[in-house]
């Protein structure tokens, strides 16, 4: 499982005390927030959720098996699980003294003595990280209940007495408690939103004044090979573009975070099924918060080769629109799965204002490139890698693994990695 480092209380405690006035205090304090405590909160509601997925499959293969072995060894996949999942909910102590220590900060700000300081916007700021110090707490409290039912119910089933029952009923009554953990989970994150929320308007002026800057177009997608070619001849030629499928699916959050470490600008294609959960919302904006595009990949992943104008425009809009209610802003990249557009999907497209590109290659969904190493040096090394590449990859666990080295073995050959924001926003493959 992924260890969480909580060393966010320290650094905190070293920044404040450096902090000369209120001012660098408070934002000092939403800095913790937003770049520490927030997003090792989040990933701790992704592991979990993932965890829950895979501890269903292997509830039910453990039912079939009529010796009920997984339930009756401790060692097993299911106990493994269970495990790794009160680890996670542990670690949540952490997340809410890290809160506590925040809030404490901004509670001894004396707005008196920095006129710079908006004393309704430090209590709003306090309130809502006091709010979700109680929904964590709350949270955490609800998912140890479940926990304790789950042993409970494993135990129950390797009893003499156990029937059909047994079974029936204690699946129901761990489904009921589950409901209540859903509520919390809906409720900390609506809560993060809130906190985040509170944060940027704080600072809605210097948002508002990015926003307003302009970024003169450098490459175009050539409608042909999807290659990212220079506009004019003077601008380099020697880049490549990363880009994400697939996302945010399970490790999308991991991924944006490591291409953040190494200054690697890249694309993140959602598809709209993910973005159902309140988990999935959360994840889109932490990858957008992190400064990375985002690219429609339809909602469902279909073949719009096989889809009517009707369904394939849903698919396309639809998305957009979800990405909108998170992000504030649609996307300005369409890629098709499978590559196949049709002449719906590329009207759509350029109704949307978006940008359709496929991809020059990529290897990750083979068998014998689902490894790190193996998929890293084939990334790297293929005769095919070329000026403007436009390099395929997917939310998975090998490729995440392998981005440090492909994305150093495309520095050391060389090779800028292109800012989509310098990508023209129009054109690209048109048929």
């Amino acid at each position: 499982m992924q260890k969480y480092i909580f060393s966010v209380l320290l650094s905190l405690i070293l920044i404040l005390t450096a902090c000369s006035n209120p001012e660098d205090k408070y934002e000092a304090s939403k800095q913790s927030f937003n770049e520490d405590v927030s997003v090792q909160l989040v990933e701790i509601l992704n592991q979990l959720s993932q965890y829950e997925s895979e501890t269903t499959e292997l509830t039910a293969e453990a039912l079939t098996d009529e010796s009920l072995e997984a339930f009756k060894n401790e060692e097993s996949n299911l106990f493994e699980k269970l495990n790794q999942r009160q680890e996670a909910v542990d670690n949540l102590t952490e997340i809410a003294d890290e809160l506590t220590g925040i809030n404490e900060d901004l509670e001894s700000i004396n707005v008196e003595e920095d006129s710079e300081i908006d004393e309704a916007e430090l209590n709003q700021t306090k309130d809502a990280v006091s709010a979700l110090t109680n929904e964590v707490q709350g949270f955490q409290e609800a998912y140890n209940s479940l926990l304790d039912e789950e042993r409970s119910y494993y135990d129950a089933l390797i009893q003499d007495d156990a029937d059909y029952t047994t079974m029936t009923e204690g699946m129901s009554s761990i489904n009921s408690t589950y409901e209540d953990v859903k509520s919390q989970y809906e409720s900390v994150n609506t809560q993060i939103s809130a906190v985040n929320g509170n944060n940027e308007s704080n600072n809605s002026a210097e948002q508002a004044e990015d926003s307003e800057e302009e970024v003169e177009p450098l490459y175009q997608v050539n409608p042909d090979t999807s290659e990212i070619t220079p506009i004019e001849e003077a601008t380099d030629a020697s880049v490549a573009l990363i880009t994400i499928d697939d996302a945010p699916d399970q490790h999308a959050v991991e991924m944006a975070h490591t291409l953040k470490e190494l200054d690697a600008p890249a694309i993140f294609f959602v598809n709209g099924m993910y973005l159902e959960s309140e988990e999935g919302k959360a994840a889109l904006k932490e990858i957008y918060d992190l400064g990375f595009a985002i690219g429609n990949h339809t909602y469902n992943h279909p073949n719009l080769g096989e889809m009517s104008p009707e369904n394939t425009e849903l698919e396309i809009v639809d998305t957009n629109d979800l990405v909108e209610a998170v992000i504030g802003e649609r996307p300005k990249f369409f890629r098709a799965p499978f590559g196949v557009n049709n002449d719906t999907s590329i009207e759509v497209a350029k109704d949307e204002g978006m940008t359709v590109m496929n991809w020059t290659y990529g290897y990750d969904w083979e068998p014998e490139y689902q490894e790190p190493s193996a998929l890293a040096e084939i990334m790297t090394n293929t005769e095919v890698l070329n000026d403007g590449a436009n390099l395929l990859m997917h939310d998975r666990q090998w490729t995440k693994e392998a981005l440090p080295d492909i994305v150093t073995g495309l520095r050391d050959k060389g090779y800028t990695l292109v800012d989509p924001k310098t990508i023209q926003v129009e054109g690209g493959v048109d048929q």
